[in-house]
């Protein structure tokens, strides 16, 4: 991922019997400049969606990022090689917080399918007014371009969001409460394609569809792949 110098400064273990003299001075030395740099790459992300929200440009300057965060291009650099990087620090952040929300919805559900269901459901929201649609477009939009150079950044963060559906399917297999011919993996690879296909023709669309006309739109796919799994 993007956090490249974040990630190579770790935090000291509290025992470590392993880890040689040299290494625990290492550590105790590097422990202070970690809550440094892990503040620095936090306001870099934030200030990068806070760009992107003001101008509706998602592919923000660096200098703007950087005046936002209210940091140097040398910080800036110490942790990102480029704003392609930043941008998928951005991409992770979202994936993170949407999984968590996901997650949550889905934990409300008493059965399988109320669990895909939610997933679903809670997915489409993300465009559903347009205070949802300007919080998520900041984490959509620039997934499609990173894609080709970051791969398998990219499908790592997909997973994430599909972890949680794949359990469920699995779920509603072992209950009878689905086709028995589903393939959790595979097929919540098609549910997630053919909701984030939703979602970018919703965020990327001239006009914003009103909120009833796409909650309209988001009960026709979540009955679609309900209908599509054998559920009721």
């Amino acid at each position: 991922m993007a956090r490249r110098a974040v990630s190579a400064v770790k935090t000291p273990p509290q025992s470590d019997g392993a880890r040689t003299a040299a290494q625990r001075t290492v550590d105790r030395v590097l422990a202070p400049r970690y809550a440094i740099y892990l503040d620095e790459v936090s306001r870099c992300i934030a200030a990068c969606v806070k760009v992107m929200k003001r101008t509706g440009d998602f592919s923000p300057r660096v200098k703007e990022v950087i005046d936002e965060a209210g940091l140097s291009n040398q910080a800036f650099y110490r942790h990102f090689a480029s704003k392609e990087e930043l941008l998928l620090a951005v991409i992770d952040s979202g994936t993170r917080d949407l999984d968590v929300y996901l997650r949550r919805r889905m934990g409300a559900a008493t059965e399988p399918v109320g669990r895909i269901r939610a997933w679903v459901t809670g997915f489409a929201a993300q465009a559903i007014s347009p205070e949802a649609a300007a919080a998520t477009r900041p984490f959509m939009i620039p997934s499609a371009r990173l894609a080709d150079r970051f791969p398998d950044a990219v499908r790592a963060n997909e997973e994430q969001l599909t972890a949680s559906l794949v359990e469920a399917l699995a779920d509603a297999v072992e209950a009878g409460a689905v086709r028995d011919d589903i393939d959790p993996v595979e097929d919540a690879r098609f549910i997630y394609d053919l909701s984030k296909e939703w979602l970018q023709r919703q965020l990327t669309a001239p006009q914003l569809p009103a909120p009833s006309e796409a909650r309209k739109s988001a009960r026709r796919l979540e009955a679609f792949v309900v209908a599509a799994i054998g559920g009721e």
